[in-house]
């Protein structure tokens, strides 16, 4: 009796899948090979840039009055993108999406939306801005989120998840939903990496504070196909400061 249960169960499990189908694999790529930046590159500032251990490393210099960008060569609309980042010392960093050219009075190469690595007390990694250099507008903050903002890891490696997929930017900080922002001010463009700037006047100490980037992949195949739940809902963004 218990074998012709087993078996049973096995053929209707086995016509189950043919009638549904596997789930299908996602269609990662890497975007970086852990040995060099083919495929990327440095735009603006003047910071320190290297390979260290598989890992895209950042250091700040001092007297260097804009950020540097790492930035891919591809540009992307609609995607998926998962990285790990690790940040020694208290510096700001994060990833810009689908970037454009900043025009020449800007004090930022490239403009986009900045998913903040943020190592204040205030904690809003995974929150997102517009960053214009010397000033910015945040757009979705965790100020009313507490389980977003202790979802981040300072010194610890950081695995985040972002899916950009029409006016949808949706965040993961491991693991745990962190920004569901709907805007569409940005939607086609490359990715980027940064490192600030560091005044002449700032501490010698600060010069040893560095950001490591490692494990880039993304999904531009029908990234919706593979996207996640989320139980944030959409929230429009914050407008920019009165003047």
């Amino acid at each position: 009796m218990k074998h012709r249960l087993l078996l049973a169960f096995l053929f209707a499990s086995l016509l189950g899948q043919a009638a549904f189908g596997a789930a299908p694999v996602p269609p990662w790529r890497e975007l970086f090979n852990g040995r060099d930046l083919t495929g990327w590159k440095l735009i603006g500032g003047g910071s320190k840039v290297w390979i260290e251990d598989g890992a895209i490393v950042g250091q700040m210099i001092r007297g260097t009055d804009e950020h540097t960008l790492i930035t891919t060569d591809e540009r992307f609309g609609d995607f998926i993108l998962e990285a790990e980042c690790k940040d020694v010392g208290v510096l700001h960093t994060g990833f810009l999406l689908r970037c454009t050219e900043a025009p020449v009075e800007a004090k930022v190469r490239l403009f986009g939306y900045q998913i903040k690595i943020d190592p204040t007390p205030r904690s809003w990694t995974g929150g997102i801005f517009d960053d214009f250099g010397k000033s910015w507008t945040w757009m979705y903050n965790l100020e009313n989120d507490a389980r977003a903002r202790a979802a981040y890891r300072h010194g610890e490696w950081t695995r985040f998840r972002v899916e950009a997929i029409g006016r949808a930017l949706k965040v993961w900080v491991n693991g745990v939903p962190v920004t569901h922002l709907l805007d569409d001010k940005y939607r086609h463009g490359p990715l980027a990496l940064k490192v600030h700037s560091l005044p002449a006047t700032a501490k010698a100490e600060q010069e040893t504070y560095r950001v490591h980037f490692r494990n880039l992949r993304i999904i531009t195949e029908q990234p919706a196909r593979f996207a996640q739940p989320m139980d944030l809902p959409g929230r429009e963004a914050l407008p920019p400061p009165a003047k």
